[in-house]
């Protein structure tokens, strides 16, 4: 799911467009399911999403979420990432939590998940990618290239669920799996990683 920080929308297709590899089997499936369920939840218009009930206890969630998320970064890379990285990434997850975009069943950004994010943003030295939230309270991040693109799910505890879908000479491919942020450049191998992950923008 991809949401620039204006709620432009940066993804080439969506979610329904997403092709499952006949090899990858039903884990393959259910992952794309809720990757495909995140894509929906940011592909809606501004504003179309209605918090019910106590907006304020929501809000006063969201607002701890996105300081933890911020308190989170600037511990962990305050060194490793410069400033402008850093609140360029901020106005991301400030758009993101907005209470308007936010359903009230849905869990904030959770520490864990935040915590991850970063961490695989350090390792990788990649640039900034869009972000979106799954119902159950972890990060999405994702990058595009041309008709490639990487969907990673932030887990707490270094966890990381990722999907990839791009296009060869035989048509469109994705792959699924799950996985250790340290592992993932050997898991991603096949599929040109640095394309998605070149030009840190430090």
């Amino acid at each position: 799911m991809t949401v620039s920080i204006n709620n432009t929308i940066i993804a080439p297709n969506t979610p329904s467009e997403l092709p499952v590899s006949p090899g990858a089997g039903v884990y393959s499936t259910s992952l794309n399911d809720t990757v495909s369920n995140a894509f929906k939840r940011s592909l809606q218009p501004l504003g179309a999403i209605k918090p019910k009930g106590n907006d304020k206890h929501l809000s006063t969630l969201l607002e701890n979420s996105k300081a933890v998320f911020k308190v989170t970064t600037n511990t962990v890379a305050m060194h490793l990432l410069s400033p402008e990285w850093r609140n360029l990434l901020f106005k991301q997850v400030d758009s993101l939590l907005e209470l308007e975009e936010w359903h009230e069943d849905d869990k904030p950004i959770i520490s864990g998940s935040s915590l991850t994010f970063v961490r695989m943003l350090i390792f990788l030295k990649a640039r900034r990618p869009g972000l979106a939230a799954t119902s159950d309270g972890n990060l999405v991040a994702t990058w595009t290239t041309g008709d490639n693109r990487l969907t990673i799910i932030c887990k707490p505890n270094d966890w990381i669920r990722w999907v990839v879908s791009t296009k060869t000479d035989a048509g469109c491919e994705t792959a699924a799996g799950q996985t250790k942020i340290v592992r993932l450049p050997m898991v991603l191998e096949a599929y040109s990683p640095q394309q998605w992950f070149s030009d840190g923008g430090r």
